[in-house]
């Protein structure tokens, strides 16, 4: 796929979005944040160990096409280092994007089958589904993996380093939720160094 433009933008959009969202104390590179670089899922693993975050239900861009066209998507940008959640058909619920994007451990914890919400047009979890694959330690397979009432996608980042605890702590929201059955994904959003991407193709924080 041919990139001919740097998309340095699409992280400097993030850093942009603290900011606006009430976040500001976030902008510093305290807590390991760092440019972001190309990884492997070994070190994505090595690193989820080290800080103690979790190693199950990790799932990464199966190519760079998948990527780029994940960061194209308006949707999944205004939800990037954030989270999504879908309904069981794939529908994804609108959100408080007014609040900080680490918001919603209340939302995903309150969240009820027979309850209804507003659902954001145009943007379904089975094309994204079809982009990513597992790695790490062998996705959970417990009874919600098929047939959940809420799938809740996750996306984080070894480059902002330990403020990924703002995005894991959200699995706790899930455990405990008492009235709905929950998929958590958790998708990395990191360039992978199998991609072999140019230097014009690579994310940078500018």
């Amino acid at each position: 796929m041919k990139i001919e433009m740097r998309i340095s933008f699409f992280v400097s959009a993030f850093l942009l979005l603290l900011v606006l969202n009430g976040c500001r104390t976030l902008l510093g590179f305290r807590y390991g944040m760092t440019q972001p670089r190309e990884e492997t899922p070994e070190k994505l693993i090595s690193f989820l160990t080290k800080e103690k975050f979790p190693v199950n239900d990790m799932y990464l861009f199966a190519d760079s096409a998948c990527y780029f066209k994940a960061l194209r998507n308006q949707v999944f940008r205004k939800n990037m280092l954030s989270h999504m959640v879908f309904d069981r058909r794939g529908h994804l619920l609108e959100r408080d994007t007014n609040k900080c994007q680490w918001a919603g451990y209340d939302f995903i914890r309150a969240l009820n089958r027979d309850s209804s919400y507003r659902e954001c047009a145009g943007y379904l979890l089975d094309p994204l589904l079809d982009c990513i694959q597992p790695f790490g330690d062998p996705v959970q397979n417990d009874s919600v993996t098929e047939h959940p009432d809420y799938i809740v996608v996750i996306t984080w980042a070894k480059f902002i380093g330990k403020y990924n605890q703002r995005l894991f702590v959200l699995s706790e929201a899930v455990r405990e939720n008492r009235t709905a059955s929950i998929r958590l994904i958790y998708l990395n959003i990191d360039m992978q160094e199998s991609w072999n991407l140019s230097e014009q193709q690579k994310v940078a924080i500018q």
